[in-house]
């Protein structure tokens, strides 16, 4: 018997098997790459920590995932189940700890995220054991357009919260502050707290200005409900600069707001 190929019941037969066919090879290739997928979001947060707590210090040409491995293994506590929670939002951090060889503390890392300038933006903070400097941040996962708010991944970025005061801040201001003019004087609010902005990003830098401000208040109150630090006092210099929300891209800061470090295309302000 002749089949009619151009028949409808053809025609949806035909679609239908080819779609189970694709579909079939997809799912497969999902669950064969699935492990490796998995290792390596692993090995990812694992090298993030350890640059975080400036671990790999003295490791010629940069650790290899057997020296990340044991390093965190022996210096490093990731539990999943460990977790402290603010008392006001409700939010919970997974806390993570960091130890020197003779078991003394380094710090603590939590997750930060929020909405940058096109999406989500996670990452990792590290603050001292009295929560009154940051060691540092990374950022995992972001979607922000490469050349200019992507740079949020890049060392020469990042680097400059190393050593940051996160003590809390007097009523109506910041833990850190992204972008404008840097400050000249100690009494200065941001003395200690201001980091440069991205050139032609300035959405972005607010953006994380704005979820590393909300996640360290929140932290903060989680890590004294805890007993891991006590209350402190408000900085005496810390001025009247209310929490900036994250806004657009344009329109923000001055010219002279985000120096620095230099965007490699200004003409994709987006």
């Amino acid at each position: 018997m002749k089949v009619d190929t151009t028949g409808p019941a053809y025609v949806i037969g035909y679609a239908a098997a080819i779609s189970a066919l694709f579909t079939g090879a997809i799912m497969a290739l999902h669950v064969a790459t699935q492990p490796v997928v998995e290792r390596n979001q692993r090995l990812l947060r694992q090298r993030a920590l350890v640059r975080l707590f400036q671990l790999d210090q003295g490791l010629r040409g940069g650790p290899t995932d057997e020296q990340i491995g044991r390093i965190v293994r022996e210096q490093i506590s990731d539990d999943p189940g460990r977790r402290i929670t603010d008392p006001r939002s409700g939010h919970e951090f997974r806390l993570i700890e960091a130890r020197r060889q003779d078991g003394g503390l380094i710090g603590y890392a939590f997750p930060i995220w929020g909405v940058g300038f096109w999406a989500r933006i996670d990452g990792l903070l590290a603050v001292d054991p009295t929560c009154s400097r940051a060691l540092g941040v990374v950022f995992l996962k972001h979607s922000e357009t490469p050349g200019l708010g992507g740079r949020i991944s890049e060392q020469q970025w990042t680097g400059q919260f190393g050593n940051l005061s996160v003590t809390p801040p007097a009523s109506g201001g910041q833990y850190i502050y992204i972008g404008g003019p840097a400050p000249t004087a100690d009494d200065d609010p941001r003395a200690g707290r201001h980091v440069d902005a991205i050139t032609g990003a300035t959405g972005t830098s607010k953006a994380v200005e704005e979820l590393i401000n909300r996640r360290l208040a929140e932290f903060r109150r989680a890590a004294v409900e805890a007993g891991l630090i006590r209350a402190g006092p408000p900085d005496a210099a810390a001025g009247s600069h209310a929490l900036i929300p994250a806004r657009g891209e344009m329109g923000m800061l001055a010219p002279s707001a985000s120096l620095q470090v230099r965007a490699r295309h200004p003409s994709r302000d987006r």
